[in-house]
């Protein structure tokens, strides 16, 4: 028999890495680790003004809301907003909603009125998503990197050298792949964008949805080291599709877009639009951490 046996490999995923999460759906994570609905406000409520009751702020909270959210948003057709209400009626099939008073034409409202906001909101870098055809959007893009040794030590100091908050990293060591799904990536102007849905309820007032409240989200969350991983999988993916790629010219950023406080007309303080949080890490911090996926 042989002396030593050596570790099996296997498959792991953002929430792996960052929650100890080992099962299928945690590659897919939307929103699976949402904090419980009385907690996940980022302070107390206490609105200007009670929002309308088919505002998408009143729509139920958690992780299987969230799904919900997330499969409009994967099957809609931006373009054609008649083609919506098909799409809705199925989310809300295939994951049910109630809300006080059970009033059951609300959902689809609520999530209309949303599809219309955020469809329609200007984004950093880039135009609106309302005019965005299919062929230039990748939904759901797979990936799976392979990791020779990927530490929880390393990876902590890599991100705390470039800067960025650390989320509490459970996994150990990783050999083997790192498995996820990009909710969207697309091009406008000759540069690609990740963005992902986030159906965090973070309050009822703008200011909930303004940059400082976003920021504390994504540390609390553990969001910055999601993206990240996105990122070295898109760099990956446009280096070997597109000739001469540069990452500087054909990369825009990523955007995280929390969908309950996207809207056209709702700004922060500074004027950047609510609930759109755009981030372009440095060319060299995504090559960094590849570079590290790939050490052994």
């Amino acid at each position: 028999p042989p002396t030593q046996i050596p570790t099996g490999w296997w498959l792991g995923s953002y929430s792996s890495l960052a929650h100890g999460a080992r099962h299928e759906g945690a590659a897919v994570d939307h929103d699976l680790r949402l904090p419980p609905p009385d907690t996940d406000a980022a302070r107390p409520l206490h609105p200007a003004s009670l929002p309308a009751a088919d505002d998408i702020l009143n729509f139920p909270r958690g992780s299987v809301p969230g799904e919900c959210l997330h499969e409009v948003f994967e099957r809609i057709d931006f373009e054609d907003p008649d083609s919506w209400p098909e799409v809705i009626h199925t989310a809300l099939g295939n994951r049910p909603q109630s809300l006080p008073g059970g009033d059951a034409t609300l959902p689809p409202k609520m999530i209309t009125n949303m599809l219309r906001d955020v469809l329609n909101t200007a984004l950093p870098g880039a135009a609106t998503l309302a005019g965005l055809p299919r062929r230039r959007r990748l939904v759901e893009l797979e990936f799976n990197l392979p990791t020779k040794r990927l530490s929880a030590s390393r990876l902590a100091t890599l991100m705390q050298q470039q800067g960025y908050p650390v989320p509490p990293l459970v996994f150990g060591s990783l050999e083997g792949y790192l498995r996820g799904f990009i909710d969207l990536v697309f091009e406008q102007g000759g540069r690609f964008y990740v963005l992902d849905w986030k159906s965090n309820h973070l309050g009822l007032d703008p200011a909930d949805y303004g940059q400082q409240a976003m920021t504390q989200a994504m540390a609390r969350n553990g969001y910055h080291l999601q993206y990240l991983l996105y990122m070295v999988a898109v760099h990956r993916y446009l280096q070997q599709r597109i000739p001469n790629y540069e990452y500087e010219q054909h990369v825009g950023g990523v955007l995280y877009l929390f969908v309950r406080g996207v809207r056209p007309d709702w700004r922060d303080a500074q004027g950047q639009p609510c609930g759109v949080y755009a981030h372009r890490p440095a060319q060299q911090t995504i090559e960094a951490l590849s570079a590290l996926m790939d050490s052994a």
